[in-house]
């Protein structure tokens, strides 16, 4: 099996090599149409959501669609990519139909927006979707950083001596935080001579 790898947009700066490459820009034209319609579908639905909410031979339809087209970009083929991206828009207007039909609902973000007694504002969401969605749609959103669940879990995954510090005093809210810049180290370190 060969290695799949993204194929990137012509572009003067970052893939100057497929600039003015006909079959490169066929497949980049025709494949187009067929993102918007993704996109608009993930909006609505919530990133790879809709596809769970079908029938097994519906999806199953899907994925061998989207495998079909994958190949053809794969092989450089244009037309074939042209004719493929056509069969998953018209899927993804079934996937919609189907989970429309069956009386699930589009994805309705779930945020918790909060603002911090110094006036920083962010909000919190459920999922990556949920976040994407917001940001798209609610303007009392506009200027306001969202984090998603999946992210804050990185982010404190990675900061062990907080979570560290959360398990030593548990039920104990984190009132302050501050960053150790190198003027505060300096205040910290001493350069008296040790007496002994």
């Amino acid at each position: 099996m060969a290695t799949k790898t993204k194929r990137e947009r012509p572009d003067y700066w970052t893939n100057r090599e497929t600039l003015g490459n006909a079959t490169a820009e066929a497949i980049h034209y025709s494949i187009m149409p067929l993102d918007k319609v993704s996109v608009d579908m993930e909006l609505k639905w919530g990133c790879d959501r809709l596809p769970q909410l079908v029938s097994t031979e519906t999806a199953l339809k899907f994925g061998s669609a989207k495998a079909k087209l994958d190949e053809a970009i794969e092989a450089n083929d244009p037309q074939t990519v042209a004719k493929r991206a056509n069969v998953l828009i018209k899927g993804w207007k079934v996937l919609n139909d189907e989970a429309e039909a069956n009386g699930h609902k589009p994805l309705s973000p779930k945020i918790w927006p909060h603002t911090t007694d110094k006036g920083f504002q962010f909000a919190v969401a459920q999922s990556n979707p949920d976040a994407i969605k917001a940001l798209k749609e609610d303007e009392a959103l506009k200027g306001v950083v969202v984090y998603s669940l999946e992210e804050l879990g990185r982010m404190l995954e990675s900061e062990r001596s907080l979570n560290a510090l959360k398990l030593q005093l548990p039920g104990q809210p984190i009132k302050n935080v501050s960053v150790m810049t190198p003027e505060r180290r300096a205040m910290y370190l001493v350069d008296d001579e040790i007496p002994f």
